[in-house]
């Protein structure tokens, strides 16, 4: 009975410490939205080139690390690997309010993705090892509920703390929160860090089996259309506040806080739905939904109230589509020879996050100089509307409940075997 005790024990901390380290990720990068115009506009004085380039580079940083989390989860673990992500972030925080010149803002921008690559791969790992396949929607759902909460108090915490101590108060603050943060990691138990894998697998042998699986594809393409969507919406949403309706930087912080709050109070509704319908079948709702507040936001050009009101939707659709899609992933990694191995896996959503996030700024710059911001939101929204039912015929809508167990066998780490 102490035993099992101590497992639900080890599987809370778990959920808990990772959705704290994604809570301060998400908080260093919602601190970056309300800033874009401070660093355009008064410090550096950046055109839009500029600004694409510098929200690029966390997407590089994102993807040009996250092949070396692979190596560094393998050999150290998910919860060492995890203390070097709170360290990279921690330094990129020390640099930012520093930059006074472009190249150091990037360079402060591509740890912040680096930092990021660790944090979500190993994090979400560790969630989807440490609880039972058909609990995995609601813990994903905890931890992308500190990614909400983070996102919530980053963007108006940095808009309020910088009109009250200047550029350095934000990044300061995220610091010791990060420190607080890798003080919990280090409080995770020693189980579900280190695999033994019966043979050699890398991101090569995950490609080749998505290719091969059309459910696996429909995910990978929902994550893909989920980063640039969002990614998109960052800086033209916060410009457009700031240049058309004069908003303040608290303004342009509440903006987004509104869409991360109600993701955050609707999330674990959508996985208590996505457990007992089905994660696929949810999914959809989420996608047609977030067409159609892009559709919207083509009419709002006059109202910045409109604007709130459309990302508290925004919000509410990504709760359907963001953890289904993440546990809907491992979910599918329990199928294919790579079973228990879910480091590799998200450590391939990550690489197609970052891809979404480098298309983003790149065709906005292209966008920009063709379309207004209102008619790149239709385009986005009737894209969002297509994709549905592909993404319906790829997976063929299966059936609602995940079937736990496959006739693969699991990879299990080292603390499993001893234990077995």
């Amino acid at each position: 009975m102490l035993m099992f005790m101590n497992k639900i024990n080890n599987k809370i901390v778990t959920v808990i410490a990772v959705a704290f380290a994604m809570f301060v990720d998400a908080m260093s990068y919602g601190i970056i939205v309300p800033l874009i115009p401070i660093y355009t506009d008064k410090i550096l004085n950046l055109n839009d080139t500029y600004i694409s380039i510098f929200l690029a580079m966390y997407a590089i940083g994102l993807f040009v690390f996250v092949p070396f989390v692979y190596l560094i989860a393998k050999s150290i673990g998910n919860k060492n690997a995890l203390l070097i992500g709170g360290l990279l972030l921690l330094i990129s925080c020390i640099i930012f309010p520093f930059s006074n010149s472009f190249s150091s803002l990037l360079f402060a921008r591509f740890l912040q993705g680096s930092a990021a690559a660790i944090t979500w791969t190993c994090g979400l790992s560790l969630v989807a090892q440490s609880v039972h396949p058909q609990h995995r929607s609601s813990a994903l759902a905890t931890a992308m509920i500190g990614v909400s909460i983070g996102h919530l108090i980053g963007a108006p915490f940095a808009g309020f703390m910088y009109e009250f101590g200047g550029i350095f108060f934000p990044f300061y603050i995220v610091g010791l929160i990060t420190l607080l943060s890798m003080l919990v990691i280090i409080s995770i138990s020693k189980n579900s860090e280190v695999f033994t894998e019966k043979r050699a697998y890398n991101l090569v042998n995950f490609i080749k089996i998505t290719a091969h699986n059309k459910t696996l594809l429909a995910l990978t393409g929902i994550v893909l259309l989920e980063s640039f969507m969002l990614s998109y919406l960052e800086p033209s949403i916060a410009l457009l506040a700031s240049r058309n309706f004069n908003a303040s930087s608290e303004t342009i912080g509440l903006l987004f806080g509104t869409q991360v709050l109600t993701l955050a109070l609707v999330s674990p509704i959508a996985a208590k739905l996505a457990e007992k319908f089905g994660k696929i079948q949810v999914i959809p709702f989420g996608m047609l939904a977030s067409g159609l507040i892009f559709i919207f936001m083509t009419s709002s050009t006059t109202n910045l109230m409109m604007y709130f009101i459309l990302m508290a939707c925004l919000g509410v659709a990504c709760a359907f589509t963001i953890s289904p899609v993440l546990s809907a992933f491992a979910d599918e990694i329990d199928l294919t020879d790579l079973k228990g191995l879910y480091h590799i896996g998200y450590g391939f959503i990550n690489i197609v996050y970052s891809i979404g996030m480098l298309l983003s700024p790149s065709l906005n710059l292209f966008i920009s100089d063709y379309l207004s911001s209102q008619i790149s939101y239709l385009v986005i929204g009737f894209t969002l509307l297509a994709s549905t039912p592909i993404f319906m015929v790829l997976t063929h809508l299966q059936s609602g409940n995940f079937q736990p167990y496959s006739k693969v066998p699991s990879h299990l780490v080292k603390n499993q075997i001893n234990n077995s």
